[in-house]
């Protein structure tokens, strides 16, 4: 990101309202600025899947420092997580309605 970038962001988040949601130009990733606390302004990125274009969740993961992520990542990288979204999906996943012909 250059400095223009840089300043361009700060100034939007400056200006936002407490808990706005500032698209960027990146699909499912927004800045949102949550109320000050103790004299401290927080700013997060929200992530958000999205499909086609659209959300596929309502809320996203919320991230604030760069930790957060490399968490999340390591998380996501574990072949145990997949493995686990396949075991839910195989037995709790969305079924196919058989069609009965006529």
């Amino acid at each position: 990101m250059n400095e223009e970038q840089k300043k361009n962001l700060v100034r939007t988040i400056e200006q936002a309202q407490e808990w706005d949601k500032i698209p960027t130009n990146v699909e499912g990733l927004f800045v949102v600025k949550p109320p000050e606390q103790n004299n401290r302004q927080m700013v997060f990125i929200e992530l958000i899947p999205t499909v086609n274009g659209r959300p596929t969740k309502k809320k996203g993961l919320f991230l604030k420092t760069e930790e957060d992520l490399e968490s999340y990542k390591d998380l996501l990288e574990n072949p145990k997580t997949k493995e686990l979204l396949e075991v839910i999906s195989e037995y709790y996943g969305i079924k196919k309605t058989p069609k009965i012909e006529i």
